[in-house]
């Protein structure tokens, strides 16, 4: 292997491992600013506890309300920091796509699923409260209620059912959690193996265009 193929293959490896723990190294500066239920006056807004029962049936309408916020005529600094916190929230939970982070309480990123659905919630419910026709919002409140009402496991309570948000703190993992939640050490572990394959894919590629130069030659 010539100089520049080596470093091009270490180069890529260096990238997989890079693109591998992006994604967990992007939530630390959140997760290290994670604290206990916070007392005294909000930093931003208030969000009321949800439910690990109605979390379940709201998380399912979190991105028409975040659509409906956005198409809102006017805005409020209310709406707008509650819509920014959903937002900001969720990725802080890697987007929700960690197995378990809805229906585990055991899981890392309950606590914070709770945190961007309870704040779906409230955001929904200010558009209601919101002067101007809040027809569709109103609708949509209603249609969440009633599928809550008729869902008998919305009643289900966890350890994080009882907590308040404000949406001047955004809530990380609980790391602490990891090692005892299965589900989320198997999807680190598939998440640096898809990496590795694909440091793998220059490594290969640097490996083979020497013998293919080599074969011309002959």
């Amino acid at each position: 292997m010539t100089g520049r193929g080596k470093r091009a293959g270490v180069g890529g490896w260096r990238s997989g491992l890079v693109a591998a723990f992006s994604m967990l190294a992007a939530s630390m500066p959140v997760s290290a600013h994670h604290q206990p239920p916070h007392e005294g006056p909000n930093v931003g807004v208030a969000i009321p506890a949800i439910t690990h029962g109605e979390m379940l049936v709201v998380a399912k309408y979190r991105a028409e309300i975040l659509d409906l916020a956005a198409h809102q005529p006017r805005t409020d600094p209310t709406l707008r920091r509650l819509a920014g916190f959903v937002s900001l929230q969720r990725f802080a939970c890697f987007w929700g796509l960690v197995p378990g982070s809805l229906s585990d309480e055991t899981s890392p990123f309950n606590e914070c699923s709770h945190a961007y659905v309870a704040g779906a919630r409230a955001l929904l419910g200010h558009m209601v409260a919101m002067p101007g026709d809040q027809f569709t919002a109103r609708a949509l409140e209603a249609r969440i209620e009633t599928e809550i009402a008729g869902d008998p496991a919305s009643s289900v309570l966890c350890s994080n059912s009882s907590e308040a948000f404000d949406s001047g703190i955004v809530i990380g993992p609980d790391w602490q959690l990891t090692p005892a939640h299965l589900p989320t050490i198997l999807s680190f572990l598939a998440l640096v193996v898809i990496a590795a394959v694909g440091a793998c894919v220059p490594l290969l590629r640097s490996l083979r265009a020497p013998r293919r130069s080599s074969s011309n030659f002959g």
